[in-house]
């Protein structure tokens, strides 16, 4: 049944991701930037190319879950058609001015530096990293808990929602943490910036939890 669905949800015309929409809840869980030597394909069925969302799926009529991934042209339709925003674009390879100001006062960015609770930010960066080096995610606790830390961002997430992003990255095929898979695509992307999780070691510390998947 899960591959019936998952066959079902190749979105190369506007009239398909219609049909879609009105038989499954979907929603947008990142928009992460391609790497060198990284290979996504679009339900679409066109290899994707540049920057790429990643949206979680559940049928209507049923409890099966999923993600599927496409490229800018199919995901901004398919926001259009459940009338969410567009999604700023994570790239690990740019290096974010924070606190930046102009001379107005007002954030370069739009705000979207100054305001985050540094735990907050630094949970933000775990969940898109996950999905840039996994491509397909577990959708429904991973996306949760990153649209409940965007609604709080200047607040210090929940332990409980530490745990849970520790334990989906523990998951990972060859058992490593996420600054390994880091270290992985630096191979072929020399430039990805540093990444610090120590504050949501800190976290698991307090909460009992002797291994970090974070680094």
């Amino acid at each position: 049944m899960r591959n019936e669905v998952l066959k079902m949800l190749l979105c190369r015309t506007s009239k398909v991701r219609e049909k879609l929409i009105q038989e499954h809840d979907i929603k947008p869980i990142a928009h992460v930037r391609l790497l060198n030597g990284q290979k996504r394909q679009s339900c679409t069925k066109e290899v994707l190319t540049g920057s790429y969302y990643c949206f979680s799926y559940r049928a209507k009529n049923s409890d099966i879950t999923g993600t599927f991934l496409c490229g800018t042209y199919a995901a901004e339709d398919f926001l259009e058609l459940i009338h969410h925003p567009k999604l700023k674009v994570f790239d690990p390879l740019v290096s974010e001015n924070v606190g930046t100001r102009t001379s107005n006062g007002t954030n370069r960015d739009g705000g979207f530096n100054d305001t985050w609770h540094p735990t907050a930010k630094q949970l933000f960066n775990a969940i898109n990293l996950i999905v840039i080096c996994w491509g397909q995610v577990p959708g429904g606790v991973l996306q949760k808990i990153k649209n409940e830390i965007e609604k709080n961002k200047n607040r210090e997430p929940l332990p409980r929602q530490i745990k849970a992003i520790n334990t989906i990255i523990s998951r990972d095929r060859k058992d490593r943490t996420l600054q390994q898979m880091l270290d992985d695509l630096r191979k072929n992307n020399n430039k990805i910036r540093d990444f610090h999780f120590n504050l949501l070691n800190e976290s698991l510390v307090s909460s009992g939890i002797e291994k970090s998947y974070f680094e």
